[in-house]
């Protein structure tokens, strides 16, 4: 058990995470017929990217108009359209 503040809802969210790459990278191996490897790699880029999109408009247009808890829930609100943007 780490020392920092732990919650066992973490560990989920991390395996659920992984599941989900895993399950991702097979149906993108299985599309495109690219080696499993080369899935992986073109997920973690595309994760890469949206986080940097995340990271872009949290910091340049929510943070600075609202408290931390606005502009979370607006930063949440956000993602769940982002491929419709």
């Amino acid at each position: 058990m780490p020392l920092c503040g732990f919650n066992p809802k973490m560990l989920h969210g991390l395996t659920e995470f992984a599941q989900g790459l895993y399950e991702q990278a097979l149906k993108r191996q299985a599309q495109d017929n690219i080696p499993i490897e080369r899935a992986f790699e073109i997920e973690v880029e595309e994760m890469n990217i949206f986080l940097t999109k995340l990271d872009e408009k949290y910091y340049d247009e929510l943070r600075p108009k609202h408290n931390v808890d606005e502009a979370m829930e607006k930063l949440i609100t956000w993602s769940a359209t982002y491929p419709e943007q």
